[in-house]
């Protein structure tokens, strides 16, 4: 190809960009006779999956080859999956994000897409509480961590609560504002499983538990957990992070109740492992 022109270069990228159009149109037009099958805009229902976006992008990674950077094409392409869903049905992100948590914002902007509809709100209550008032159907919060243990997530553990469908940044992260940090998508659906999945499991206790007894608890019971972060809440509250999709009926969790210390335990939602370096191949020729 170096015996070519620049012109007939250019000519052939004009062509590629028109090609790669022509399938973004086609894709649009397949997805509003999907969303119209399905009744989703009629039923009001939220058009996102997570687990398919997840094993989208993972297949994307397994066949990535070249120069271009993966973590740009996965941004591309999280922006594309944003837009398509959004013409399947529409529907508002709620983030929190406050001077500490500033780049919370770019992380939901990134997931959802620039031209979906978010709203900031300054603590993780009022934010979560968008979803129940109905003015927004994702909430996006912190990760509960030893350093950031905002304890929003025990308001999960309720009957009929809104549930973890993922977390952020799948697939890496680009410029943000402040610290970079990660995130958890809240919103009331089901978990589907991709086969790399986590489990978010809340064990209660009446008094406090170090980490190390929990997870000889865990253990015992056959579970990995990954994480602990405890809060103090008429009682205890420990959320736990299993390396896993667990199902509600698993009976590791009837062994697990047995214990004395555990009054009871909730599942409070699912996400799918995110994308590491080693899932995809960069070839510098």
């Amino acid at each position: 190809m170096s015996d070519r022109s620049l012109d007939d270069l250019r000519r052939e990228i004009d062509d590629i960009d028109n090609a790669m159009h022509d399938l973004l149109m086609r894709r649009a037009d397949v997805v509003a006779h999907v969303a119209g099958a399905k009744g989703i805009a009629k039923r009001g229902d939220l058009p996102i999956r997570p687990a398919r976006e997840a094993a989208m992008l993972r297949r994307l990674a397994a066949r990535h080859r070249g120069p271009f950077p993966f973590e740009a094409l996965a941004r591309m392409w999280q922006e594309m999956i944003a837009a398509f869903t959004q013409l399947q049905n529409q529907y508002n992100i709620a983030v929190f994000a406050d001077d500490e948590h500033a780049s919370m914002w770019d992380l939901a902007r990134d997931q959802f897409g620039a031209q979906t509809p978010i709203t900031a709100y300054p603590n993780t209550r009022e934010t979560l509480n968008q979803i129940s008032q109905g003015n927004a159907a994702v909430a996006v919060l912190p990760l509960p961590t030893e350093k950031n243990a905002y304890p929003w997530w025990t308001a999960l553990c309720v009957q009929d609560a809104p549930k973890v469908i993922m977390r952020l940044p799948f697939s890496g992260v680009g410029n943000v504002r402040g610290e970079k940090m990660e995130a958890l998508a809240v919103a009331h659906l089901d978990g589907e499983p991709t086969g790399r999945d986590r489990t978010l499991l809340v064990i209660e206790t009446a008094d406090t538990l170090s980490r190390a007894a929990l997870t000889e608890m865990l253990n015992k019971a056959k579970l990995s957990p990954s994480f602990i972060v405890s809060a103090e809440a008429s009682g205890w509250m420990h959320l736990v992070e299993l390396k896993e999709f667990l199902e509600p009926n698993d009976t590791r969790l009837d062994h697990l109740g047995m214990r004395d210390a555990v009054q009871r335990t909730h599942i409070i939602g699912y996400y799918a492992d995110i994308i590491q370096k080693s899932d995809f191949v960069k070839i510098n020729s």
